[in-house]
């Protein structure tokens, strides 16, 4: 590393050790950058939960595609019969009947798988 980059490492820390926080730099949560200028900029990490959009999105994504592939492979009639079977069965079951009902993107799926076979 080069000395001012070192410099600057050792400022940290004693700015760190000033205010009583022995975490090193890299164990806390800020983020450092460089701006345009040259110069290192550190700044607090967000606060509060993060929504992990990303997760959130690949599950409906695997969701819908599994769904329509059951629904590709056993026919939309009869996938539409099984799940109206469960409707008058326990509220577990209900909800279950519910989740699996065809519907226009899992309909939209099994098309596609459809076309492909």
């Amino acid at each position: 590393m080069s000395d001012s980059y070192e410099e600057f490492r050792d400022r940290v820390a004693r700015i760190y050790d000033a205010k009583g926080n022995k975490k090193p730099m890299r164990a806390s949560r800020s983020q450092i950058s460089v701006d345009h200028d040259g110069y290192v900029v550190i700044r607090s990490a967000r606060r509060g939960p993060q929504v992990p959009w990303t997760g959130i999105l690949m599950l409906a994504v695997a969701f819908f595609g599994v769904k329509g592939a059951v629904m590709s492979r056993l026919g939309p009639d009869f996938y539409g019969a099984q799940a109206q079977r469960l409707e008058p069965a326990s509220v577990l079951e209900q909800v279950g009947a519910w989740t699996m009902r065809p519907d226009p993107v899992s309909r939209w799926v099994a098309a596609q798988i459809n076309s492909l076979s």
